[in-house]
């Protein structure tokens, strides 16, 4: 039977050395080696209450049979899913019956549709999850209120140089990112983004905000800039597995790619990349380069219903 994460069941996970198997949530942090929230953290924002994390579970006799957790991102109006765990047999169950209605299939849909309902008490808009590509829990978070977004690929490997004889001439030169720029990145993504992913997603320059995820403790931002218009922003952030990068490029001027890309190649170390499957110009370049695919994962969302707070009234975004 689901439930909202009480202290009670904190300290039943603790004495049964439980969530174990799996982290079937795949952000960004763990697919890039920076790693999530530890366990000991998670217990003691579940000690403290924290109103900065949602948490859902559910318990068979026992044994734990499902372990769900959201933290906000940026503010209380988006959350991402950073744990999903899933007791013993029932990932093995969802990949006998994927599409089935099974007690595997079951948990996880009640799991996840739990967050939402606690989302809606915290006056959220939206929830995300990242799954493996071709995950078997993929219909039951459909099932839940998710739905896919879209598909990232995760590159990875050095980033060769090229003999400048070889590259096209450089737009302009990519010059720091400056806190004046936030408005024409805005801009860059909804002229570089689907109109679906975007009406999941960000839709206002407040939700792309909230949308943005911070650099490391030693990470630089780029943006290359024609005629006065910003055309392309690149990320590289030092970690101890080597170079974390993103990049955005309009696709009208690929040539900013190499640019960028230039200036990545001679950051020393193993690069991890993570591209949308709609910015193909940026991953062909860097697969050019020399990093080669290892992974996909699959970015969905859920919209969180506003709770109405008196009758005939519920709050919108004008």
């Amino acid at each position: 039977m689901m439930q909202a994460f009480r202290i009670t069941d904190a300290l039943r996970c603790i004495l049964f050395n439980a969530p174990r198997g799996p982290n079937l949530a795949c952000t960004r942090e763990s697919l890039l080696g920076t790693g999530y929230p530890s366990n000991i953290r998670f217990w003691r924002e579940t000690f403290s209450q924290s109103r900065h994390r949602l948490t859902t579970v559910s318990w068979e006799g026992m044994h734990l049979g499902g372990l769900a957790s959201a933290h906000i991102r940026n503010s209380g109006k988006l959350w991402e899913i950073d744990r999903l765990y899933l007791g013993e047999g029932v990932v093995p169950a969802l990949y006998l019956a994927p599409g089935g209605d099974s007690l595997a299939a079951r948990t996880v849909t009640e799991l996840l549709g739990g967050l939402i309902l606690l989302a809606t008490e915290r006056s959220a808009q939206r929830i995300l999850l990242r799954l493996a590509a071709d995950s078997p829990l993929m219909p039951a978070a459909q099932r839940a209120g998710f739905f896919p977004c879209f598909r990232e690929s995760l590159l990875t490997g050095a980033l060769t140089v090229v003999s400048s004889d070889k590259l096209a001439p450089p737009l302009q030169e990519p010059s720091a990112r400056a806190p004046q720029d936030d408005f024409s990145l805005f801009q860059l993504y909804s002229a570089t983004t689907p109109a679906p992913v975007r009406d999941a997603l960000a839709l206002t320059f407040d939700q792309w905000q909230e949308l943005q995820e911070p650099l490391c403790r030693r990470g630089q931002e780029w943006v290359i800039q024609v005629d006065g218009r910003l055309v392309g922003w690149m990320s590289l952030s030092p970690v101890s597995q080597g170079i974390i990068g993103r990049a955005t490029v309009h696709p009208e001027h690929p040539k900013a790619v190499e640019s960028f890309l230039e200036l990545a190649s001679a950051q020393p170390g193993a690069h991890h990349w993570l591209v949308p499957d709609y910015l193909t110009h940026v991953a062909s370049a860097l697969q050019h380069r020399g990093l080669q695919p290892v992974a996909g994962y699959d970015v969905l969302a859920a919209s969180v219903a506003a709770r109405v707070l008196q009758r005939g009234m519920a709050p919108v975004e004008a």
